[in-house]
């Protein structure tokens, strides 16, 4: 059987003699198992595999476990995903974020708890951008660039464009919410309800940011400080109230740069 190296499971064993007044006892523990890379490009697909072993594997000590893999039920899969982000950013994903997930993998369905994802599905089809490396592309930025705001509660995040402009299109001028791209690994976007000439709701979508804007300046000053050109090329910010109804400046004001305007030091990375 053909193995990666990152499916290839490994245990470590400890042993000792402990002796006592002529009594002579032989000691042994064992790791779970483990695996082991030689770069830390592997590192993401050995924790899946990790991952992967610890929600499913019924025996701890099965290192030939990846030569037969089970797939993962949904709700149980869903948990294992929820798990990553409450361990790593103190906030999981709730029901609205899973169901959006499960709408990627399996499509619309009337009740997923009877899905099941398998092995390959969850980390080797779609070439390069697997699933788990699309989640947890987010995953890193959220943890490294979006903590505070994700704990808050003010990153939708999981959320499908179509589902979006349901949401959007009934609300006021100015609505915005934040989503996660489904296209671009480790990116994050917000689209907007501007009022078109009939009167009729329009969404506006920006290209997503990822690490290399969000090492510049952070997520909330560009949500301050974005601008469009209006009529007579006069900039304004098309950004009024996060969805549903919360002011911008009430939801991300707290960690805004006290200097505003051009004294702003991240305003010459938005213009």
């Amino acid at each position: 059987i053909s193995l990666s190296v990152t499916e290839e499971l490994h245990i470590i064993y400890f042993n000792t003699v402990f002796e006592l007044k002529g009594f002579s006892v032989e000691l042994q523990a064992s790791s779970l198992p483990v695996v082991i890379i030689s770069n830390s490009s592997q590192q993401q697909s050995a924790w899946a595999s990790i991952l992967w072993f610890n929600m499913l594997s019924l025996d701890p000590k099965d290192i030939m476990f990846f030569a037969n893999v089970p797939a993962a039920p949904w709700p149980q899969f869903g948990e294992m995903l929820s798990w990553q982000f409450l361990s790593a950013t103190k906030r999981g994903l709730d029901d609205d974020q899973r169901k959006m997930i499960a709408h990627k993998l399996f499509g619309k369905q009337q009740n997923y708890d009877m899905c099941k994802v398998s092995w390959s599905k969850f980390s080797k089809d779609g070439g390069p951008d697997t699933f788990w490396v699309w989640f947890d592309g987010i995953l890193v930025m959220v943890k490294t660039y979006l903590e505070n705001i994700w704990r808050e509660g003010l990153i939708m995040g999981f959320v499908s464009k179509g589902k979006e402009k349901l949401l959007l299109k009934k609300k006021k001028r100015g609505t915005f919410l934040l989503r996660f791209s489904e296209s671009v690994v480790g990116g994050i976007t917000f689209s907007w309800v501007e009022i078109d000439s009939t009167g009729e709701p329009e969404i506006k979508t920006v290209q997503p940011f990822t690490k290399t804007d969000l090492c510049q300046i952070p997520f909330h000053e560009i949500v301050r400080n974005f601008q469009i050109l209006e009529a007579e090329n006069i900039p304004e910010s098309p950004l009024l109230f996060l969805y549903p109804d919360t002011p911008k400046d009430e939801a991300f004001g707290k960690w805004y740069s006290e200097k505003s305007g051009d004294d702003n030091p991240y305003i010459k990375y938005i213009k």
